[in-house]
């Protein structure tokens, strides 16, 4: 499921007749290497929180991880396609996700049917991902402003708007979220599907080397014909109806969220994306160590509890994290560009 960046990466290389084996591995071996650190790491916090709590190793934790797993695994996955594509980081994400819930609820409150509120729910985020991908390809504007200020823009209009949105009890969606399934939240399952369709579709499908190409060379992805402005607006849509489905399945778990509700998703999905490898730089990135990378994030909040320790402990772990990751994605672009 890794991406086809080593391909497009190692067709560039002008080494000699073995360059392009030799840039694969490298990159397969990075990969690998992010893989088992965030495993190690993740089974030394499960190992010391178990230590502290036996009680740690239960159902209750499985539910209460995979739980928190759902939303951000599906948030990571849409952040992660924007940051491959090169456009940095999509910072209104968490503004799009209450947008997709509200719109979801609103339908439902209104006696709309289910499949008509799921699919509004999907289609405003899509809407919110073109409205940005629109501006930051029409006007060439720095993603990063764009997003930060349509986020602002968004989160003060839903503050005009309402100031709390509450699914029906009795509603089909209400039940699909308080439902398992295998033992797991109904909600874990549409995370795992996203990202192994999306993995798939950018590692073995035209799009997804389209992708990977304007990310990791714009330059040369033009010469060869990609339109870098069609790839961007793409992404971006793509990016909103993931987020969409990110926001319909936030609503079937929140009974009742205010236009505020998405900002706490923020740090935690920037932290998941950059620790699973994905390089600001653009152009590569593995969805399988992205979900480690989820998984991993997710338990901190669990083990933080069971520490007896103050919710905000989380986002000071989290937040380390991010800095050694950003730190570590730096030292790789330097060493790469020697």
């Amino acid at each position: 499921m890794s991406t086809l960046h080593q391909r497009q990466s190692a067709a560039t290389d002008t080494g000699g007749d073995n360059a392009p084996v030799r840039t694969a591995d490298r990159r397969t071996g990075a990969v690998r290497r992010d893989a088992l650190s965030i495993a190690a790491v993740w089974l030394v916090l499960v190992i010391a929180t178990t230590a502290t709590r036996p009680d740690f190793l239960s159902r209750q934790s499985l539910l209460a991880v995979t739980f928190a797993m759902s939303i951000v695994g599906i948030l990571a996955v849409a952040q992660s396609l924007v940051v491959i594509s090169g456009a940095l980081l999509d910072l209104s994400i968490p503004v799009g996700l209450v947008f997709s819930a509200w719109a979801t609820v609103t339908a439902l409150t209104a006696g709309w049917g289910t499949g008509v509120a799921v699919l509004l729910g999907i289609g405003a985020g899509g809407v919110w991902g073109l409205l940005n991908g629109t501006i930051v390809t029409v006007l060439k504007l720095n993603p990063i402003i764009v997003t930060l200020a349509t986020g602002f823009g968004g989160l003060a209009l839903m503050l005009i708007g309402f100031k709390a949105a509450q699914i029906p009890s009795k509603s089909a969606l209400r039940s699909f979220g308080l439902g398992r399934f295998l033992g797991l939240p109904n909600v874990f399952w549409p995370m795992v599907l996203i990202v192994v369709v999306v993995g798939l579709a950018v590692a073995y499908t035209r799009w997804g080397r389209h992708l990977v190409a304007v990310g990791g060379n714009p330059a040369a992805a033009k010469s060869r014909g990609i339109s870098l402005r069609r790839v961007r607006l793409g992404v971006f849509t793509g990016s909103g109806l993931i987020v969409g489905v990110a926001g319909v399945l936030f609503s079937t778990v929140n009974p009742s969220f205010t236009p505020a509700a998405g900002e706490g998703f923020q740090l935690t999905v920037i932290a998941a994306v950059i620790l699973a490898g994905i390089s600001l730089s653009g152009g590569k990135g593995n969805f399988v160590v992205l979900l480690l990378s989820v998984g991993f994030l997710s338990t901190i909040a669990v083990s933080i509890a069971f520490f007896g320790l103050p919710p905000a402990f989380t986002l000071v772990f989290q937040g380390s994290l991010l800095i050694l990751a950003v730190g570590i994605d730096g030292y790789r672009q330097k060493r790469g560009a020697r």
